[in-house]
């Protein structure tokens, strides 16, 4: 046994409780539990022996500070002793029917209480005195730590874990999940393949380079203290390889845990501005969540299944706000998480309310347990200022110059044509490389690629003596090359770079290729031959790739795009270009055509991309000359855009065929303009006769500018309801184009009511405040919208109810809206005549009891403005917001509410108070929680305000414990 060998590192007291421990385990047991009991027990005695080995070997007086030394020995006894009382009481807590308590005690010490808990202090005591002795070798060391030393940190290191919380081959969740479920549930989380881009960049790479990485002093550091989270950027300028360490860097992390027997969460991510999807932050937490899932126990099932369940009853993806819970979750049930992402600086700023570093920065302050942080990114970008404020180690990438010796190595002098050329040539080729001493990958690898075009030693030293000292003249090269070619292949590679800068979705090389036979002379679109994937890639050189693995085109490095931006191929020019070719296609596709391909998903053809990409050209052109100060709309694109639309009023043939055969016009994974994920369902264009419905859901402003700023759109067209029932002002509300609000605004005004076959918004403003666009709600309120009237369709009553009902992605968000609301005159006490609950501070309660941090705000606020907790309502489970807070068990909230009326008030409405039937809570953390807090509420309510027990009773608060149903959720049933 193990056990045999560890003993003899302990003190020589643990020899006697080691022999009851195998006299133990070898009697038979009846119950598995039982068993698990007993070794789980053994093993963490073991653990704790082997370690204490391990920190006398590593922290002596000659490597350590001796008063650092002396309090690690007292800590270490002290672990000693409570490790052998818990052993030798072990076997009486098992016989006595603690067998299962035992075992989650084991496997959850932060929970625990009595002998388990004291030796799971005593450890993290234990933990503190090991950082201050690491400390001080580390400083004593410096950089000179030997190979020994490293290797025994290692070996602390993954013993320091604690044990697994699901033991293998007994506990398995994923023998109790159906394969095929388990897949859709991965999928649905996140469907970017994070690991394509880890195995292009491993088939890319030069082997045995990027370990000088490993042995940095920074990368040592942050690795050191398993128990803190730690901050490690690698910083370097455009074309340094950062990506190429980033990944040595996952495959350590990677080789780690596989040696380890910690129970740790590893997630990682590729950002590239080569694909829309690769930058947006949403994709990026959504694939860590699905990673850190992966390994996840059936408590993160459960939370999962629960999110994906609200969402798609919502008609969403999983948000931003759901990731950040989910993440903060998972990486708690974990004892470490290493969190790796590449190219921080190539994910998008804007397409969030806050900013990728600023959410990883939150979510490593609010983590329970330790999280390693690894980014790579450009040391001159603002949003890094997140990170000062934080203990950051920082790593330069430019200290590669072995590496690049590698690579020319490799690439270059093994080769046959070098080695084929003459020594004179041979010389200077190397003499050139060593010479310029450059640390910027990119620039070594064009250089290495511009060589093959030289054959004679005179073009060789040619090439010598005209090298670029820059990464962009190096482009400049390619770029002159290129234009040196015949005027239509000049055409035919700019049109290929237009694409793959601006599609919406990687365009597959079918889909590639036939979009570039489409050529735009004058107004005219003309077709051209096509072209194979070889003569595209020869033509842009260097320019242009098609990754591997995805079999989609790209930009091979991100320093790409910047320069195609500096020569004026800006992403407006290109959707400038992308629209006018696909309004054309419409327009003149077959109709069988467009019935076959625009009811297949996912787009893989040029044609499906016709029909579902087309709008997004337009709007995000739209977008741009909004922003962009003089700017007119190309009249090329507004003449293409109003034949294919016909009139506001009466569409075209072209735009009817269109829309009656595109199935369900859904922006897969698109982002609405204040950051959310959504999707336009075909009804809310149809009836297909008014163009006017498109215009406005995708906010078509300054490309139609003269429809708007002249009489094509009347009154009674911005009056007509759509196929759900409301009007084209709903629409620009989702779309947030404020000046088509603006302009229906002075049409029709802003309270008509849509009809009664709108289920989801009974007025513009309640469409605002449900989506959460603070903007929209802004101008409504300030154009006259009453911000307290009840409307008789729709899931709402009020704008208050809309707002306290929706689903927040960001705090601040709600804040502002309720804010603006009650400033302008919505009752804070207006009985909801729809829906399950009785008023909007207990909608506000019952829709998001599990996250206080939401509700504190915006309580406070409708408190304040006069929100009366203890009014009673006949509609809803509860019969009061002050009900409902108590059967939530929110004392915080309950204090705050008590205190804004009176404990007689409070007595008396508790009394006419009710509860659910049933109550899905979801996470078993969340269960247990919602437990703990409801007894502190039934404390507080009996001792502090007085509440009888039968009160208490009726209102659902007495001791139940929360039950699976059906795999999934946690429900308390009463």
């Amino acid at each position: 046994m193990a056990g045999d060998i560890a003993v003899n590192f302990a003190p020589p007291q643990a020899s006697a409780p080691w022999a009851v421990a195998k006299a133990m385990l070898r009697i038979p047991v009846k119950q598995s539990d039982q068993m698990a009991a007993l070794a789980g027990t053994v093993q963490w005695f073991t653990r704790i022996v082997r370690r204490g080995q391990l920190y006398e070997l590593l922290y002596n007086a000659k490597t350590t500070d001796g008063n650092a030394v002396l309090n690690l020995h007292d800590a270490l006894l002290d672990v000693y002793v409570a490790a052998i009382e818990l052993l030798t009481r072990c076997d009486s807590l098992i016989e006595g029917g603690m067998a299962k308590q035992t075992l989650n005690a084991i496997l959850r010490p932060e929970q625990a209480t009595g002998l388990v808990a004291d030796l799971f202090q005593k450890e993290q005591k234990l933990l503190q005195e090991v950082a201050v002795c690491e400390a001080s070798r580390s400083e004593i060391a410096g950089r000179q730590a030997d190979e020994k030393s490293r290797d025994l940190l290692f070996n602390v290191n993954k013993l320091s874990s604690p044990l697994a919380r699901v033991d293998e081959g007994v506990m398995d969740i994923r023998e109790m999940i159906d394969e095929d479920r388990l897949r859709g549930l991965l999928q649905f989380i996140s469907p970017e393949g994070h690991g394509k881009s880890h195995v292009d960049i491993a088939d890319s790479r030069i082997d045995d380079t990027g370990n000088w990485l490993m042995e940095h002093e920074g990368f040592r550091a942050w690795q050191a203290i398993p128990s803190s989270s730690t901050i490690l950027w690698l910083k370097g300028t455009v074309g340094t390889g950062k990506t190429y360490l980033t990944w040595r860097a996952i495959e350590y992390v990677k080789a780690t845990l596989e040696e380890g027997s910690g129970n740790e969460g590893f997630a990682f991510f590729y950002c590239s501005r080569s694909a829309t999807s690769l930058q947006d932050p949403l994709v990026i937490l959504r694939s860590f969540v699905r990673q850190l899932f992966d390994k996840a126990s059936e408590t993160g099932y459960n939370r999962l299944i629960q999110k994906r369940k609200v969402a798609e009853n919502e008609g969403r993806s999983l948000g931003l706000k759901d990731c950040k819970e989910l993440i903060l979750e998972l990486i708690n049930l974990y004892s470490k998480s290493t969190i790796i992402l590449d190219a921080l600086d190539e994910a998008s700023s804007t397409s969030t309310n806050q900013n990728l570093a600023e959410i990883l920065i939150g979510i490593l302050d609010k983590a329970k347990k330790p999280v390693k942080l690894f980014i790579s990114s450009r040391p001159d970008r603002e949003y890094l200022q997140a990170f000062k404020a934080n203990a950051t180690i920082t790593i330069e990438s430019n200290n590669q110059q072995a590496d690049i010796e590698k690579y020319l190595e490799d690439r270059l002098y093994s080769t046959l044509s070098f080695k084929q050329r003459q020594k004179e040539t041979q010389t200077l080729i190397l003499n050139v490389f060593s010479s310029k001493n450059s640390t910027m990958f990119r620039w070594i690898h064009l250089q290495v690629q511009r060589l093959n075009n030289y054959t004679s030693h005179d073009a060789v030293r040619s090439w010598a003596t005209t090298l670029p000292s820059t990464l962009t003249e190096a482009y400049d090269q390619l770029f002159d090359d290129m234009r040196k070619h015949d005027e239509h292949d000049i055409a035919l590679a700019e049109r290929a770079i237009k694409w793959v800068l601006c599609s919406i979705l990687p365009l597959s090389s079918e889909a590639l290729l036939e979009a570039i036979r489409y050529s735009l002379h004058g107004s005219v679109v003309v077709q051209k031959d096509k072209q194979t994937e070889q003569q595209i890639l020869s033509l842009c050189r260097d320019l242009l790739t098609i990754e591997p693995k995805r079999k989609v085109w790209a930009l091979p490095h991100a320093s790409v795009a910047e320069y195609f931006e500096l020569k004026g191929i800006t992403l407006a020019e290109c959707d400038l270009f992308a629209s006018k070719i696909l309004i054309d296609c419409l327009v003149n596709f077959e109709p069988e055509t467009l019935k076959r391909v625009a009811r297949l998903w996912p787009v893989r053809s040029f044609e499906q991309y016709v029909v579902y990409a087309w709008f997004l050209h337009v709007e995000r052109y739209d977008k741009w000359l909004g922003s962009a100060k003089g700017a007119n709309a190309d009249p090329g694109l507004v003449m293409a855009l109003k034949r294919f639309l016909g009139s506001p009023e009466e569409s075209s043939d072209y735009y009817r065929r269109w829309i009656d055969n595109a199935d369900t016009l859904i922006d897969k994974g698109r982002r609405y303009h204040d950051g959310r994920i959504g999707y336009s369902v075909k009804t809310e264009l149809l009836p297909s006769d008014m163009a006017l419905y498109t215009v406005c859901r995708y906010g078509f402003y300054y490309t139609l500018r003269d429809w708007w700023e002249g009489t094509a759109i009347s009154k009674e067209m911005a009056l007509k309801e759509c196929k759900l029932g409301y009007t084209p002002l709903v629409h620009a509300v989702k779309s947030g184009c404020i000046p088509i609000l603006k302009h229906l605004i002075s049409l029709g005004g802003t309270d008509y009511s849509p009809s009664e076959r709108c289920n989801a918004f009974g007025s513009p403003l309640i469409a605002a405040a449900c989506v959460l666009n603070i903007q929209s709600v802004e101008i409504l309120l300030k154009a006259g919208a009453n911000a307290d009237v009840s409307v008789e369709c729709g899931k709402y009553d009020t704008a208050l109810d809309a707002a306290a009902s929706s689903y927040v992605f960001d705090e601040q968000e709600l804040v502002e809206i309720v804010q603006l609301l009650l400033d302008s005159g919505a009752d804070a006490n207006k009985p909801l005549k729809k829906g399950r609950y009785g008023s909007a501070l207990e909608t506000l309660i019952c829709l998001n009891f599990d996250d206080i941090n939401i509700l504190r705000e915006p309580l406070g606020m409708l408190l304040k403005a006069g929100a009366d907790p203890t009014m009673v309502f006949e509609r809803g489970h509860y019969g009061s917001a002050l009900a409902a807070a108590a059967f939530h068990g929110l004392k915080e909230l309950l204090v705050a509410m008590i205190g804004a009326t009176s404990k007689e008030r409070a007595v008396e409405c508790l009394r006419f108070g009710r509860h659910p039937d049933k109550c899905v809570l979801g996470l078993k953390k969340t269960a247990e929680k919602w437990r703990d807090g409801r007894v502190e509420t039934v404390k507080y309510l009996a001792d502090e305000v007085g509440v009888d027990e039968e009160t208490l009773h009726k209102i659902g608060l007495w001791d139940v414990t929360p039950e699976m149903r059906q795999g999934e959720y946690y429900i308390a049933i009463f």
